[in-house]
């Protein structure tokens, strides 16, 4: 039996340019904050750049997960309670697509150790830890409302907790802030990070993606166990790592509150509470694993299929260096050695249609005609940019959905 693995093309392109002279922002449209990226950009500096490596990366990342759970259960509840909660956190994590690396599954240690500081009221570390959290992604700001219940439940130390947790959440601030600006993309991080992934991003069209009730009540079932726990502050960090689900819906979103969910199902059935009760939520817990964890069942890579493979292969033997992809998977710049055009903008829409991108993209190429470009199915979106292909390229169909075009003589 395998579990099906994720290999998001940007966990495999953004490192992989950035080992190869582009900078984050600059050379490469990113709404997403960039501590992760400079993390695996070290690790795949040491370790080479694959989808093997990431896979890697992604379960020793998701076995700190489940130390830190057990951990934390064993600290604050006890042995039978961290126990049960870990094997519960794994079971979710596969259910709710963490077999994967993305942002979501890298916020959990951070929200883990979040919530060990604050309820051990060592808000210096809580201050640290969260900014770090944030520079991993900014949906890890909703992390702000379960602190701010914390440090205002006694007037008494309010004043000291807060400056604690400045001066935590500061110093790392600062630190990012003379790198970047070092780095000298402290204004394009601002511009790409900021202004379009927290101010524009999340009400462009065709960001908002809402479930549809069979997918939102599968997702919501295993939290209703919230119902019946007095665990406050596991409850408040369990929303705050749900939040991030908004506005586009996928399950791997879930990832930074399924510990605390783990835990308050293996507190509750370990609990005094009505034995009827807790056979109820026990069965229904247990419906709900079978019937998720058969779902991802599985032996694939996806977006490592046989035609990516195919593709990528058919690319190394051209011996090309440069290369452009149009509607498919950036990561055939990491999977065959190749280079596009500074700067890269997605083909995403919400990317090509901010500002004058699409027409950047279009000058950048006429500019710096690619030996080769890669077109996923064609739309009838950029109509400008597929003529500029017809007419300089020759393209031929590879797979069902995929042309490779070759710059004509």
């Amino acid at each position: 039996m395998f579990i099906n693995f994720t290999a998001w093309p940007e966990m495999l392109a953004w490192p992989y340019l950035m080992l190869n002279g582009f900078l984050p922002y600059r050379d490469i449209a990113i709404a997403h904050n960039p501590l992760l990226l400079f993390d695996l950009a070290i690790f795949f500096k040491l370790f080479g750049i694959g989808v093997v490596q990431l896979k890697i990366y992604t379960w020793i990342l998701i076995l700190l997960n489940l130390y830190l759970t057990y951990f934390v259960a064993n600290k604050f509840w006890n042995k039978k309670i961290a126990i049960l909660s870990t094997i519960f956190y794994i079971l979710y994590t596969i259910i709710f697509e963490g077999n994967g690396l993305w942002f979501d599954l890298a916020l959990t240690p951070f929200a883990l150790l979040l919530f060990y500081f604050v309820r051990t009221k060592n808000y210096l570390w809580a201050g640290i830890i969260f900014a770090l959290g944030f520079l991993t992604k900014q949906t890890f700001i909703y992390f702000a409302i379960p602190i701010g219940i914390t440090t205002v439940q006694s007037t008494k130390y309010i004043v000291q907790r807060l400056k604690q947790l400045v001066f935590g959440a500061g110093i790392i601030f600062l630190f990012s802030a003379i790198t970047l600006y070092i780095l000298g993309i402290l204004d394009d991080y601002y511009s790409w990070a900021v202004k379009f992934g927290i101010l524009y991003l999340p009400s462009a069209v065709g960001q908002i993606s809402l479930p549809s009730l069979k997918q939102f009540l599968f997702a919501m079932s295993p939290f209703l166990i919230s119902v019946l726990s007095t665990e406050y502050l596991v409850l408040s960090f369990m929303i705050a790592g749900m939040l991030g689900v908004y506005p586009r819906w996928e399950l791997f979103h879930f990832q930074p509150a399924l510990p605390f969910l783990a835990i308050t199902l293996s507190s509750f059935i370990f609990s005094k509470r009505n034995i009827v009760l807790k056979v109820t939520f026990i069965f229904l817990a247990f419906v709900f694993l079978a019937f998720g964890f058969k779902r991802q069942i599985g032996n694939n890579t996806r977006f490592y299929e046989e035609d990516v493979i195919k593709i990528t292969q058919k690319i190394k033997d051209s011996k090309t260096e440069s290369l452009y992809v149009i509607n498919y998977w950036d990561s055939l710049y990491a999977l065959t050695d190749t280079l596009p055009s500074k700067p890269l903008i997605p083909y995403i829409p919400w990317y090509l249609n901010y500002n004058d991108n699409l027409e950047l993209v279009i000058n950048n190429l006429i500019i710096n005609m690619p030996e080769v470009i890669v077109i996923g199915e064609r739309q009838n979106n950029y109509p400008k940019l597929y003529n500029f292909v017809d007419k300089f390229y020759s393209c031929s169909i590879v797979t069902k959905r995929v042309e490779i075009c070759y710059k004509n003589n």
